[in-house]
């Protein structure tokens, strides 16, 4: 059943033109990380660093609290924007599916639409330090796992968004609040907050161990866990009551 509530959501999603917003989120981020490094290249760089390496701390730097969000709250406002027209929720919640099956449907086409972004942006700072000639040999799993990393750590905000998404009839609502939430990010990482503020943990997991002011990736990942199973938790709860939205 979940298979195929995955299946139809793709299908509803397939003419939304969503390649733009994969392709334009993820070179803005990649563009200003790269303009940012090369800007400051002798600051950045020290005798023996990576440059590949520390390139993509200003990738981490842009789209973990900047881009990254953002792009989390348009695709969970995309994923419920079809249920919010024409009395689109009360069709579905009475077809004989289970309520969890569907929000968690709908949380794994999220998921998997920052899956997709994250491979473009990988794409595009490999393809865009080649041709800038950056130096040193590409450090292919230190990337791969800083990919894996982002995904997991936008999990909880994708449970979040989710949940604000259902919640709103506009399509404004849930973007406005990703913008908010996401102007004070960037502060809020450098603080002990950072750690389960939402908005900041991609950033925080995408970072280099060198580069980022976790002090305990144990104790990160169990509050990024933690985290996440609350809201998953309050979303199934919330949704189950909802007869009609």
């Amino acid at each position: 059943m979940l298979k195929n509530i995955i299946y139809v959501e793709r299908l509803k999603l397939k003419r939304s033109k969503l390649w733009l917003i994969y392709v334009i989120g993820s070179l803005i981020g990649v563009a200003l990380a790269y303009t940012n490094f090369f800007k400051n290249y002798d600051l950045f760089m020290n005798p023996g660093d990576n440059a590949w390496i520390e390139a993509w701390t200003q990738v981490a730097l842009f789209m973990g609290p900047f881009v990254l969000p953002i792009l989390v709250g348009i695709y969970a406002a995309f994923v419920c924007r079809g249920e919010h027209i024409g009395g689109g929720w009360k069709q579905l919640l009475a077809l004989p599916i289970s309520y969890s099956a569907i929000f968690v449907g709908k949380f794994l086409t999220i998921v998997r639409m920052i899956v997709i972004t994250i491979v473009i942006v990988m794409v595009f700072f490999i393809g865009t330090g080649y041709l800038t000639g950056v130096e040193g040999s590409l450090p292919v799993f230190a990337l791969l796992g800083y990919m894996v990393r982002g995904v997991l750590a936008c999990l909880p905000l994708v449970l979040l968004q989710l949940i604000i998404s259902i919640r709103s009839k506009t399509f404004g609502i849930p973007l406005a609040v990703s913008i908010v939430f996401t102007l004070p990010a960037i502060i809020v990482a450098s603080t002990p907050l950072g750690q389960v503020y939402p908005w900041t943990q991609p950033m925080l997991a995408m970072s280099p161990e060198d580069e980022s002011p976790i002090q305990s990736y144990v104790l990160f990942y169990t509050l990024l866990m933690g985290t996440f199973i609350a809201l998953l938790l309050y979303g199934l709860r919330d949704f189950s009551k909802r007869d009609v939205i």
